[in-house]
């Protein structure tokens, strides 16, 4: 049910930044859904690899598919797992969304309610406090990715997951501090700075962290606050933006290298080699 699940939102998703589903197939016992290979890896990988990435560009690259999903003119979609593990970064540098085993179309805009599997699946490191709520079921699912969207930037900028500095590091101690509203702490290494996460970008992220998800800016919001700081910035690795044709204001094909298959009966997707 989950790998058919995926399939219906997945398969009708078109956007640069989004990876792209190729079918699927029956590997011995096996169900499998195929994709495009990430020859990068994932975000946090792709980071930790290459210190001097574009880490701003990356992120941009995620504002933009996620702001695809949640304007799509019919059935917008909410990413129901959203994190730098489920971001793959291709060979040309382009950063691409993945994993839709949790994520909810939504047929009627004024209503966009999250569903069960939001409660039962995921990981509260990356989780909207609101989503954590016991009967908290009408939840703004677009503004709870808000939330996990601005979740996984500091961790594109450190190279470390939320609230790793925790003494004890579990995932119920995670769990009570988002629910209890606390906020990642502001790294405070120069280099992080260097990079991107300046005061003006971590104010940005506290105001998408809001206890209130009504004050949470859209996807949209979000990408003008970067595209500028981006252009105020000198390129870092030209490498990590990918060719000019895959950059802003720019369209052309992108051609990807051969595909791998995506196991379907994992709890968090791995890939067959």
């Amino acid at each position: 049910q989950r790998m058919q699940r995926e399939m219906n939102v997945w398969r009708n998703l078109n956007h640069p930044n989004i990876l792209p589903f190729i079918g699927w197939c029956i590997l011995g016992s096996k169900s499998c859904m195929v994709s495009p290979w990430m020859e990068n890896g994932d975000a946090l990988k792709y980071v930790r690899r290459r210190p001097q990435a574009n880490r701003l560009w990356m992120l941009v690259q995620v504002g933009e598919g996620l702001h695809y999903l949640h304007t799509r003119p019919r059935n917008p979609v909410i990413h129901g797992d959203l994190k730098a593990a489920n971001v793959f970064i291709s060979s040309t540098g382009v950063a691409r969304i993945t994993d839709f085993g949790l994520s909810e179309l939504v047929e009627d805009e004024k209503a966009p309610r999250c569903s069960m599997a939001w409660y039962c699946g995921g990981n509260p490191r990356w989780q909207a406090p609101e989503l954590l709520s016991a009967g908290s079921h009408e939840a703004q699912a677009a503004w709870s990715t808000i939330s996990n969207y601005t979740i996984i930037s500091p961790q594109i900028f450190t190279g470390q997951v939320p609230f790793f500095y925790l003494s004890v590091n579990t995932t119920l101690s995670v769990f009570n501090m988002v629910l209890d509203g606390k906020l990642p702490e502001h790294p405070l290494d120069k280099d992080v700075a260097t990079r991107g996460l300046d005061d003006r970008m971590w104010e940005l992220m506290t105001t998408c962290w809001s206890v209130d998800p009504t004050k949470r800016p859209s996807a949209g919001d979000i990408l003008s606050h970067l595209a500028a700081a981006l252009r105020g910035r000198p390129d870092d690795d030209s490498d990590s933006k990918g060719p000019a044709s895959t950059r802003p204001g720019k369209r052309a094909r992108v051609i990807e290298p051969p595909v791998k298959v995506e196991e379907s009966d994992t709890s968090i997707h791995g890939f067959i080699h």
